[in-house]
């Protein structure tokens, strides 16, 4: 993919969401998921906030919980790649960090997602080429770069919305 200045910068092959990412632009898709997500979450009732799009699987607030916070844990692992040569990602189990929070109200999860993602487009729209090729160690993935951990968070949304989507229908 290209950052719209420079040289195109290659695709993570092994992005587990890469199919939901396609062929969009990784900054165009991270900035629009903000408002498709609110469209949906906006027209919500209670009683679909608190629904599954399956059995067994998260309800939509739930789901905007683990959105709020793998925002915030991969625009944290971008800035610690930024600022630490020899950065070692912190994996996490989305099923643990979620059990704290799954009484969290929906709306509530949704602004905080909605605040970090801003503010984390603040520092990814000024990334430079360098920035985005910038190296990091996953010791589940191995060796990434910056630019992959956005195509991650962008494929990983977009995995989400159907799911949001069902629920809405419901």
């Amino acid at each position: 993919m290209s950052d719209g200045r420079d040289m195109p910068i290659e695709r993570w092959k092994d992005n587990p969401y890469a199919a939901d990412l396609g062929d969009v632009d990784v900054m165009a898709a991270l900035r629009d998921g903000p408002a498709r997500i609110k469209a949906i979450v906006d027209a919500l009732t209670p009683a679909q906030m608190a629904s599954s799009y399956a059995p067994g699987k998260w309800t939509a607030a739930q789901l905007l919980v683990h959105l709020a916070q793998c925002e915030f844990v991969f625009g944290s692992r971008v800035r610690m790649a930024l600022a630490d040569a020899s950065y070692v990602v912190q994996p996490f189990d989305q099923d643990a960090w979620l059990v704290r929070e799954a009484a969290t109200d929906g709306r509530v999860a949704f602004w905080a997602y909605y605040a970090m993602r801003y503010l984390n487009l603040e520092l990814f729209a000024r990334l430079s080429l360098d920035d985005r090729r910038r190296t990091l160690m996953h010791p589940e993935r191995g060796p990434m770069i910056v630019e992959w951990v956005l195509e991650s968070l962008a494929g990983h949304e977009r995995h989400h919305l159907p799911h949001f989507e069902i629920i809405a229908k419901s």
